[in-house]
């Protein structure tokens, strides 16, 4: 289990709301308001963000321990400017906000995955009575509900995920499954988190195991892409192709991510630094 650090102040997210809306200036949503479709839509739109801990890598070099939360006025400059995008916490925070912006009632979420508690954060939205999970972190962005029994999310007829909920513990957890091989990524237990627990979660994040090699993932289209190190994955309803390249790696995080040549460099010059 991580060990929490002193207090950290986090302001309310929904106060970035200049950020915000200029994320959102090319949003559109012609349907009923306040609605699960709106709901939706919104997450979709969010999913242009890609999942990179570049940016995170860069952060925690540059800046000291209480500046390097990237809030949502900073990820908004950096993904116009770089195409960057963030992880899970920042991802978390930013689409929360969003989310409260216009309307809903959305709280963070603390999950564990498979390797450490507290180690991932994700999103409950109350909506007509019920609570729906959405996960920007592992682009999770159609709304699962919560309603304590199992629930399957299909993305064909052979792959989606499955939501499983253990009464004993009161517990759910998530898995991926792609013809009837299914793969847990993480649990949780469905309860709200305050802020001030989130940022120390958050600020502890900055020294994990994932930060040790450079990692992005979006959506594009039908394909999700996954890249770590010179690992390359791609994901589609139909097929799934894994290819370990560095120069192919690198062309996707140019042309598939379109983050800039120096940024990527940038970073892995900082991990090579750090295992001298």
């Amino acid at each position: 289990m991580l060990e929490l650090t002193p207090p950290i102040h986090l302001p309310d997210p929904a106060g970035f709301e200049q950020a915000s809306l200029k994320f959102l200036k090319d949003f559109r949503y012609d349907g009923a308001k306040p609605s699960m479709e709106h709901i939706a839509s919104i997450s979709r739109y969010f999913s242009r963000l890609p999942y990179e801990n570049i940016s995170k890598i860069l952060k925690k070099e540059h800046t000291t321990t209480d500046q390097r939360l990237r809030f949502p006025d900073e990820l908004t400059h950096d993904h116009y400017a770089w195409h960057l995008g963030g992880t899970c916490f920042s991802l978390t925070y930013f689409l929360c906000g969003i989310y409260t912006l216009l309307g809903y009632n959305a709280q963070p979420l603390i999950c564990h995955l498979n390797w450490g508690d507290n180690t991932h954060s994700a999103i409950v939205i109350q909506f007509a009575r019920t609570r729906y999970l959405v996960d920007p972190g592992y682009m999770i962005f159609k709304p699962i509900p919560l309603k304590k029994e199992n629930m399957e999310s299909y993305i064909s007829s052979e792959t989606g995920l499955s939501l499983r909920f253990d009464a004993e513990l009161d517990e759910y957890a998530l898995y991926t499954y792609r013809k009837q091989q299914f793969i847990r990524r993480y649990r949780f237990v469905d309860q709200n988190v305050d802020w001030e627990d989130f940022a120390q979660f958050w600020e502890a994040s900055f020294d994990l195991p994932g930060m040790d090699d450079l990692t992005l993932t979006r959506i594009e289209g039908n394909e999700m892409l996954f890249i770590q190190g010179d690992f390359v994955k791609i994901t589609s309803p139909e097929r799934i192709k894994k290819v370990r390249k560095w120069d192919l790696a690198e062309k996707m995080v140019q042309d598939r991510f379109k983050i800039p040549l120096e940024k990527l460099e940038e970073a892995r010059f900082i991990l090579k630094s750090r295992q001298k």
